[in-house]
């Protein structure tokens, strides 16, 4: 694509810094437009950095290089620590900055509710949703942690399915089994080899059990059977692939089950509670049967399981932002399938932010690509490294074609006068002085934290 002189003078902002926001922002800025990317986080690298467990060191490390090279361009201003909707007013980015167009690219940061009536009167208590669960889990050895902190017990309770799902009740029983060697044997182990070697392994390796160890198995509990849960996508909507991809999906969830030996319940769906003390002390559940795809509840089949920590894991959405249309958790979009925003001419969506999907797990194309290397090589880092790869390919590839189409249409817009631009820069370096921000390099470079590996 060709550069113009009048590309120059447009100012485009970018909500959200991570792997969609990113590309973006340097398609942008190498076709000559200026760009402000705004992200909510002291660094923009999204799941990447905050929502993907810490063992996936090489795959993290890569991502973070990749995203720094097309943040740290001539033509790409990063204001981080800066939330539209809450430090920034979005009608007011709209109307009052002077950008010749507004790009979402947020994540889906907002946890979907437990449907329980009640039941978040315990958050940050006994209840704790995903995305805060991971977030401590990984920066939870810095030195300067300050957000929530959270105690892993001996009855944890996940509510969910999926791989993140997966990845919750992994991070439980790693760190039961981690604390457990050290209090009650004196064994200390780092939670990259029980990742690597997985639970029962590492027990068989001291010749201890759970007993041993006073530990109890957390428990997983889905609303269908083993082979519905979402690991593996259909190749397409035949009878065969669809039966296909469950039997592949059951023999990854039992493959996850045996290394790291926790308890999978399926069938069942959360219906009440029981407290005391002003604790939550059990989840009432009721047993059910899928008939076409759909759920039916099984007449008197209420079961209880006590726990001591529950983890709602089902699923993330973006956080709404008022002055946004949505239907349910996905922007409104002009037209199905497009990247307009609708109610503005100038406002453009790319990515998870126009499907509300919530992780970086959910991509029909590539699941079965991701599902034979996590079958061939069971779950190992190099496996979830190349599909991921070969996911962001694909979102790279489909956040090109969407920005092509919105230069050429940012291209017809009236371009800005100096005075306007000179107030996008004035503001910007506002908030810079403020945080205390010079380079990108220098900023992400001094705000990076401590490394578990690194400890």
């Amino acid at each position: 694509m060709k550069l113009s002189v009048d590309y120059k003078k447009h100012y485009v902002a970018v909500i959200g810094g991570s792997v969609a926001g990113s590309e973006a922002a340097s398609l942008l800025a190498k076709n000559g437009f200026r760009v402000v990317v705004f992200d909510m986080n002291i660094l923009p690298y999204g799941k990447i950095e905050d929502g993907l467990p810490n063992w996936h060191i090489n795959l993290r490390n890569k991502q973070i290089s990749e995203i720094d090279k097309k943040l740290n361009h001539p033509n790409v201003r990063l204001v981080p620590k800066t939330k539209i909707g809450e430090d920034i007013n979005f009608l007011d980015l709209v109307n009052n900055w002077g950008f010749s167009a507004i790009i979402m690219a947020n994540g889906a940061w907002q946890d979907r509710h437990l449907p329980i009536a009640n039941i978040d009167k315990f958050i940050d208590k006994e209840l704790i949703y995903q995305n805060s669960f991971i977030y401590w889990f990984n920066h939870k050895h810095e030195d300067i942690y300050i957000e929530k902190k959270y105690s892993i017990k001996n009855k944890n309770l996940v509510i969910g399915g999926g791989l993140s799902s997966l990845d919750v009740i992994k991070v439980i029983m790693i760190e039961l089994v981690q604390t457990q060697l050290r209090l009650e044997k004196g064994i200390e182990i780092d939670i990259f080899t029980i990742e690597k070697d997985g639970v029962q392994k590492v027990l068989n390796q001291f010749k201890l059990s759970f007993e041993d160890l006073n530990i109890e198995k957390a428990k997983l509990v889905y609303r269908r059977e083993a082979r519905d849960m979402p690991l593996k996508s259909p190749k397409d909507d035949s009878k065969e692939s669809i039966e296909k991809a469950k039997d592949v999906s059951e023999k990854i969830l039992n493959k996850c089950v045996d290394k790291f030996q926790f308890e999978f319940i399926p069938l069942s769906i959360a219906v009440n509670f029981t407290e005391k003390n002003d604790a939550l002390k059990s989840v009432i559940f009721q047993r059910v049967i899928s008939e076409n795809g759909k759920i039916k509840p099984i007449k008197d089949s209420l079961f209880e399981i006590e726990i001591e920590m529950l983890i709602s894991s089902i699923g993330s959405v973006p956080e709404k932002i008022e002055g946004l249309l949505y239907d349910f958790s996905s922007l409104k979009m002009k037209d199905e399938g497009n990247y307009h925003v609708f109610g503005y001419d100038n406002v453009f969506a790319i990515g998870n932010a126009i499907s509300g999907r919530g992780n970086i797990f959910e991509s029909k194309k590539h699941g079965n690509q991701m599902t034979k290397v996590i079958m061939d090589k069971h779950l190992t880092e190099d496996a979830f490294e190349k599909w991921l790869f070969a996911y962001n390919n694909q979102l790279k590839s489909e956040i090109n074609e969407q920005i092509s189409g919105i230069i050429k249409e940012i291209s017809e817009f009236k371009i800005q006068p100096e005075t306007i631009i000179r107030g996008i820069l004035d503001r910007t370096i506002e908030i810079h002085t403020k945080l205390g921000y010079s380079t990108y390099l220098d900023w992400v470079t001094k705000n990076l934290p401590i490394r578990l590996e690194d400890t």
